[in-house]
């Protein structure tokens, strides 16, 4: 059992709070932050997509996915 298993996202939390107060536009801050995460999520997701197409079409799958 790992005891500091939270302590890097705490950490970083306090370290990102911490900088928030010293920042004078803190909404162009979570804005940034925002649409980064946004982006990153975006472009997961579309190579999560092409992935599993590529996977199933080597497999020779055919029809449609069923969920």
């Amino acid at each position: 059992m790992n005891s500091l298993k939270g302590l890097g996202i705490c950490a970083f939390l306090a370290a990102f709070t911490f900088g928030l107060t010293r920042v004078p536009n803190a909404e162009q801050v979570f804005l940034a932050v925002g649409l980064v995460i946004i982006t990153t999520c975006m472009f997961t997701f579309a190579a999560s997509v092409r992935r599993s197409r590529r996977d199933r079409r080597l497999a020779g799958a055919t029809g449609r996915r069923r969920a």
